[in-house]
């Protein structure tokens, strides 16, 4: 199953039809995670390289406030996005976990 996965749940008849008459929205999900996961590693690198011995991070550098800013619109969309799917989940963080893990 591990090895066969993605096939695996293609087979599957209602989610096979799911992403076959909407994939516009698994798209649009996908590309949002992949653009939300790039920007988690290079905040992690701009990060390690801003930090002290501590491992405080000096968050007056402009490029980590920009990446930070552009994960936060990414993710204002997605719960957006959900809300007017009927979610009604509005935390920031469960949404960043959710998309990542």
């Amino acid at each position: 199953m591990m090895n066969e996965g993605p096939k695996l749940i293609r087979q599957l008849p209602k989610i096979r039809q799911a992403v076959i008459s909407h994939p516009e929205p698994m798209m649009w999900y996908s590309e949002k995670r992949l653009e939300l996961e790039i920007l988690d590693l290079m905040y992690m690198t701009k990060g390690a390289k801003c930090s002290d011995m501590n491992g405080e991070v000096n968050k007056s550098d402009t490029m980590l406030t920009a990446i930070e800013g552009r994960m936060n619109e990414i993710l204002r969309e997605i719960r957006q996005r959900m809300n007017w799917e009927g979610s009604r989940l509005n935390d920031l963080q469960v949404i960043y976990h959710m998309m990542l893990m």
